[in-house]
């Protein structure tokens, strides 16, 4: 093995060509797309910045559920990012076409200047891949210096092929790139929302990745690093997705969000999705689920803080902001393209400003919605600034454009500093096109739980406060037959928490004392988890299970498994 990997480290350094500029040509990049669909979700992601399109097709949606089906429910969508760099507003913009490029930025004598070669580009890894059946799985190591992920197999912190495994952990596939907003010539007044501008000198790692377990295969994951490798700070920086979704057909959909999970969403204004790409009867939901926010200055999630719609027929303040830089910003800021607030129409106690559009649940009718008449619904067409103008009872049914947005005006990002953003987009179908809005809903808590375990199969994050100490508790049912859950407290020093948490084993004996099986053996943030043990292939009897960590038993219980 140590032979192999040495062979493989002289073909690098022999035939890789080092600065070789294979990605950009006439300064245009050549647009690499690449399916992630590793489950029930077909979809694109470019090196541009976008996904969810398909450029094989002239105006054809890329994100295709169930897989196979020739169905679509999104057209485009990407994250975007505004900021005051000196003085003036910079961007980049991901929603149509993109204003992303592969590669990376280095400082040279105090000045950013852009870098790519042969190695920048989307990497796409399956979990039945190795070394001798695909290439990217061959050359990770060449990312992994770039925050490209895997699972660390010896516990060393250090990437060593043939022993560490590239990819998330438990993941059917995974896709990563490193991307960068340095080329002026990338940067276009057509991108489709804003974009025009001088870069920002950002440097933007994505990983996207999906899994084949029952109950997230109908869920996608991106993880952007963003990091500032400008010389200037970022001042009054906001992120956004931008999203145009088409459900089946594009002409009859609403939207809405639900503020609490942080989830922007889209479903059918009917429950017969009619047209091309159709659902049908009882169609589905997708959205967009903000599992992990930006942090403010101070060190707390920032949250989602806007969640707006913009649309080509609708007030001159709401229209889209194709090249023009301003309005784009004011929209993922959460005000209309003028600067005027989005109004809560009346119907409700008094009518309010608000960042947040349609908040109410389509299903039980409460709370604001698009076409459910109700307390209230529709919406205000408001611009110049005032806070009244002409309402819509009810909205027509339309091709919706949605933008979630997370920032501030007092989130200041200096140079080198990096944010994390991580997203989930998913699908779900209930018994019509509002219970799938709920369904959609569920689903997203699914997602975020998964996530907050630190994507362990098997275990529950019940909650994520840290415990004061470890702490094993009783199991239950207890007699049991044949299954019984396991709670546990999971602490950690500040060092332990900064590499992913404490190392957790979970492990079950016998009655002699003999280990029978290893529930549990991963790195766990600290908070309140839970176990489930299926002992049916076990005989009636008294077990014993343990809470180890650092190789250190810290308590033990005993059950029983009565048949």
């Amino acid at each position: 093995m140590k032979n192999i990997y040495n062979i493989y480290k002289t073909l690098i350094v022999v035939f890789l060509p080092v600065f070789f500029i294979a990605a950009l040509f006439n300064d245009r990049i050549i647009i690499q797309q690449v399916e992630l669909d590793g489950n029930n979700i077909k979809s694109y992601f470019y090196n541009t910045g976008i996904f969810d399109q398909d450029l094989h097709i002239t105006n054809h949606p890329g994100f295709e559920w169930p897989k196979g089906s020739g169905q679509h429910a999104m057209f485009t969508a990407g994250l975007s990012c505004g900021a005051y760099v000196n003085g003036n507003l910079l961007e980049f913009m991901n929603s149509y076409k993109g204003e992303l490029a592969p590669g990376y930025i280095r400082d040279i004598f105090g000045i950013p200047t852009v870098r790519t070669d042969s190695r920048f580009r989307i990497y796409k890894i399956k979990r039945t891949d190795s070394y001798n059946s695909n290439p990217d799985w061959l050359n990770w190591q060449l990312m992994v210096p770039f925050g490209a992920p895997f699972v660390d197999v010896n516990h060393n912190n250090i990437y060593e092929p043939f022993i560490d495994t590239p990819g998330v952990k438990n993941a059917s596939q995974t896709l990563f790139v490193c991307l960068t907003d340095g080329f002026p010539g990338e940067h276009k007044i057509g991108e489709g929302f804003g974009g025009g501008t001088a870069p920002m000198y950002a440097e933007v790692r994505l990983t996207a990745w999906c899994y084949d377990i029952p109950g997230l295969q109908d869920i996608q994951y991106m993880k952007w690093q963003v990091i500032n490798k400008n010389k200037y700070m970022w001042d009054s920086t906001f992120f956004a997705i931008v999203a145009d979704p088409d459900l089946g057909f594009a002409g009859d959909d609403y939207i809405g969000c639900d503020t609490i999970r942080r989830l922007g969403f889209c479903y059918n204004g009917d429950n017969d999705d009619e047209g091309s790409y159709s659902y049908g009867i009882n169609p589905p939901a997708i959205g967009f689920r903000l599992i992990r926010s930006p942090k403010s200055n101070y060190g707390s999630y920032i949250g989602l803080t806007s969640f707006i719609d913009y649309h080509t027929h609708r007030a001159s303040c709401e229209q889209d902001p194709n090249g023009e830089q301003l309005p784009a910003y004011r929209y993922m800021k959460g005000y209309k393209a003028d600067g005027t607030p989005y109004v809560v129409p009346p119907g409700g106690n008094t009518s309010l400003i608000t960042k947040f559009v349609y908040s109410g649940d389509p299903e039980t009718g409460q709370g604001w919605n698009e076409g459910i008449p109700g307390n209230p619904s529709g919406c205000v067409l408001n611009c110049g600034g005032s806070l009244t103008g002409n309402i819509l009872t009810v909205n027509p049914v339309g091709d919706k454009h949605f933008v979630m947005g997370s920032g501030s005006v007092n989130l200041k990002m200096n140079p080198n500093d990096t944010q994390i953003i991580v997203v989930a987009q998913l699908i779900a179908r209930g018994t019509s096109n509002l219970n799938s809005v709920t369904k959609l809903k569920q689903l997203s808590d699914a997602a975020q739980i998964y996530y907050d375990s630190g994507y362990v199969i098997g275990v529950n994050n019940i909650s994520s406060n840290v415990p004061e100490q470890f702490k094993l508790y009783q199991n239950y049912p207890n007699p049991f037959n044949p299954s019984t859950k396991i709670k546990f407290a999971v602490t950690g020093s500040p060092l332990e928490r900064g590499k992913g948490g404490e190392r957790v084993k979970m492990v079950i004996y016998d009655l002699p004392g003999k280990e029978i099986e290893v529930l549990l053996n991963e790195k766990l943030s600290p908070g309140t988890y839970e176990v489930e043990w299926n002992a049916s292939q076990f005989a009636s009897g008294i077990y014993f299970y343990s809470l180890i960590t650092n190789n250190i038993i810290i308590e033990t219980k005993r059950m029983i498994l009565l048949k």
